[in-house]
């Protein structure tokens, strides 16, 4: 009994320490954002897409000085090239990605950068064409960034992540995959 209690009173000392030193040095542990985000396709797949702007928000909890987790919804606007030109307006959608994020610093200075890693659902939609776009899959990405705090609560940001998609378009077929390199800048509010 005794030493379950130590523990307790232990982990109880950890939480809130962290809590004071993430509230005492910048905002606090939770995190909304938003901003625009870029595409720009690596590698050419079907469909072959041009690069394409939309915007993303996101959710944080950073859950120790170093990590976080994070929740993001994106969505992009992109037009086909090459065997796919004319077939404009097709929709990237990421619904959600899920993200692990290191921090090299823990907001000891107003810099905050991060390497990240995760996995997300995707969709495309079918575009000015018909043609069998339509598709669904899962994902990976791994990137970097970071913030600036120009307030206690406030930063602003720039990131980079590498995804690659895997798509299914047709159950009876093959299926496809798509290879974006995002950039992405954010505003967001810490609390």
């Amino acid at each position: 009994m005794k030493r379950t209690t130590g523990i307790a009173v232990l982990s109880l000392f950890f939480l809130l320490g962290t809590a004071t030193t993430q509230a005492a040095s910048g905002g606090g542990n939770f995190t909304i954002g938003v901003g625009p985000i870029g595409n720009l396709f690596i590698f050419d797949s079907r469909p072959e897409l041009d690069p394409g702007i939309g915007g993303f928000v996101y959710f944080d909890y950073r859950w120790s000085p170093q990590l976080s987790t994070t929740v993001t919804v994106l969505v992009a606007n992109q037009d086909g090239t090459g065997p796919d030109n004319g077939d404009n307006d097709i929709i990237l959608f990421g619904l959600p990605t899920f993200d692990i994020k290191y921090y090299f610093l823990t907001r000891a200075s107003k810099w905050d950068p991060y390497a990240q890693m995760g996995v997300g659902t995707y969709a495309l939609s079918e575009g000015s064409v018909s043609n069998g776009t339509p598709a669904v899959g899962l994902g990976a990405d791994i990137g970097f960034g970071f913030d600036y705090y120009f307030t206690e609560q406030w930063t602003v940001g720039l990131g980079m992540q590498y995804r690659s998609i895997g798509l299914i378009t047709d159950w009876d077929g093959p299926g496809t995959g798509i290879f974006p390199l995002s950039l992405t800048g954010s505003v967001a509010m810490h609390f």
